[in-house]
């Protein structure tokens, strides 16, 4: 049992590329159980295609909580998308996050947190951010769950000008370091025994910038279970940057849709 649960770990670590720059992290880390010793699920996507060269993407959405003592545990997430066009392997957008949580409370959580993620379709190259946070479970009952965060933390964006539409300049690198605050909330809502809803939003300021300038997000995941451990799951994620450092989109949208299997 030991063998193969660091060999889960170390498939989710060894598979780490990064997608959007605010991971949804109130829709995918879950609420603690201390009567497990380790819980997640993975969520696979494929993708086939015929065209000039045999295109195959595999991606993948992956959590998994180790409860180390009774009031402490790490949580991974992660996103990975690989991508093969006749010989040529990509490894492109996705992120990981890991949190190392302190139940302070039954209610209560403080955690320091690290995360990466590069998109470069988008022309993020590399965003490194680490901080410290608290998390509050407003509600818990069988059918609704509300929790939600507020913390602070250092991050740095490197990025290019790929995803920049009809780019007129040289396409340089821009570079910012910064330390942002963050809020957050989320929301579970179970429908039936065997589906649910899930949503979050998020906001990201830079602690020394005008708060009418922040970076925002929102997430909505509907599931569906066809067994305890296997489900269908749709996604529709939302990122708006009122001021990117680039001049890339403002808005950027990511819809999904697969299976997952949970444990």
């Amino acid at each position: 049992m030991k063998i193969f649960k660091y060999t889960i770990l170390l498939w989710l670590l060894g598979y780490t590329s990064l997608q959007a720059q605010i991971i949804f992290t109130e829709s995918l880390a879950p609420v603690i159980d201390t009567t497990r010793s380790w819980q997640g699920n993975i969520a696979p996507e494929l993708n086939f295609k015929t065209e000039k060269d045999t295109y195959f993407m595999v991606k993948n959405n992956a959590n998994v909580s180790f409860l180390l003592r009774k009031k402490k545990a790490v949580t991974i997430l992660n996103q990975v998308e690989i991508a093969k066009s006749g010989d040529k392997l990509n490894v492109s957008n996705g992120f990981v996050h890991m949190e190392y949580r302190y139940l302070y409370k039954p209610t209560l959580e403080v955690y320091p947190f690290a995360e990466g993620v590069w998109a470069p379709s988008r022309g993020l190259l590399t965003r490194v951010a680490g901080g410290f946070q608290l998390r509050y479970l407003f509600l818990h009952t069988d059918h609704f769950t509300w929790r939600g965060g507020v913390g602070i933390f250092y991050e740095y964006e490197r990025w290019n000008h790929d995803g920049v539409p009809n780019l007129t300049t040289d396409n340089i690198e821009v570079y910012q370091e910064s330390i942002k605050s963050r809020l957050a909330t989320g929301i579970s809502i179970n429908f039936t025994e065997r589906s649910f809803l899930q949503a979050s939003f998020y906001i990201h300021n830079r602690m020394d910038s005008n708060v009418k300038n922040p970076r925002y997000a929102y997430c909505i995941d509907l599931k569906y279970k066809i067994t305890d451990n296997l489900g269908l799951w749709l996604s529709y994620q939302a990122i708006q940057h009122t001021k990117p450092i680039v001049p890339v989109k403002k808005l950027y949208v990511v819809l999904g849709s697969g299976v997952y299997l949970s444990w």
